[in-house]
């Protein structure tokens, strides 16, 4: 979607069109590429469909002069990494759509490893609390983490030193947002929407006012930020959207570009 000059009404019904077209799709068969890239790829669209209808229900809910700008940052940007994560996987949509579904068991390591390692813990609140974790989660599927995790762990180990890479690809969000032509979207869009994920600075500047008699602290929203969560929400759905139609032949880039006004 090109970057223009609209207000947050027009973003919030480009939006809404958008999602309209969305919930239109009907998957009749599985893509060529198998089920797992089909389940993928739909769950990545529900996913997207949930994040726009929330900032469209926040909206609703709290107008334009209060809505949680703040918040909608943080739910429209799992939708670029959503947008980068499809489009990278549809270049080799089976064995990627695997080797992401695969992770799932290193992750599961992952998680019941540091459970495990907190059950010794100096602080006696939470050693009584991984215990329990441990006990009612982890303990019943020891076994079955861990045979899982021996199975694939090789799939993801480090060149260097042996260990399992931190994410499925191996790659971070913004190796893979070059490589399917998104390297702008990620050091403009991405890196600004960041700044609410990490709570650094400029999040605490939402709420701040400085005026002629001192600084005041108000849940009051800028208008460039309520309509900077409608535009964010705007390119990112529409650019997936697009290869999603693409991929599963239901509509074209000239549909989605209707939407758009």
């Amino acid at each position: 979607m090109a970057i223009r000059g609209l207000n947050s009404q027009q973003h919030r019904e480009i939006l809404n069109r958008l999602v309209h077209l969305a919930k239109s799709a009907k998957i009749k068969q599985l893509h060529q590429a198998g089920p797992e890239y089909t389940s993928l790829m739909v769950c990545f669209l529900n996913h997207c469909l949930m994040a726009a209808d929330s900032l469209l229900h926040l909206h609703e809910s709290f107008g334009d002069e209060y809505f949680p700008t703040t918040v909608g940052y943080i739910i429209v940007r799992p939708m670029f990494e959503i947008d980068v994560t499809a489009h990278y996987i549809t270049k080799d949509p089976s064995v990627r759509a695997h080797q992401y579904i695969e992770y799932e068991s290193v992750i599961k390591k992952h998680q019941m490893d540091a459970c495990g390692k907190h059950r010794q813990s100096k602080k006696p609140d939470w050693r009584e609390g991984m215990e329990m974790i441990w006990n009612y989660e982890w303990a019943p599927i020891e076994k079955q983490v861990n045979a899982k995790y021996d199975s694939v762990c090789s799939h993801f180990s480090a060149s260097k030193n042996g260990k399992t890479i931190r994410n499925w690809s191996g790659k971070s969000i913004r190796q893979m947002a070059i490589e399917v032509d998104h390297e702008e979207a990620y050091d403009v869009f991405y890196a600004d929407l960041s700044s609410f994920t990490h709570a650094d600075v400029r999040l605490a500047d939402r709420f701040l006012r400085l005026e002629s008699d001192g600084m005041s602290w108000t849940l009051q929203a800028h208008e460039a930020d309520t309509g900077g969560v409608f535009r964010y929400a705007d390119i990112f759905l529409s650019c997936f959207l697009t290869l999603f139609g693409n991929e599963f032949n239901l509509w074209t880039k000239e549909i989605v570009n209707s939407c758009l006004g």
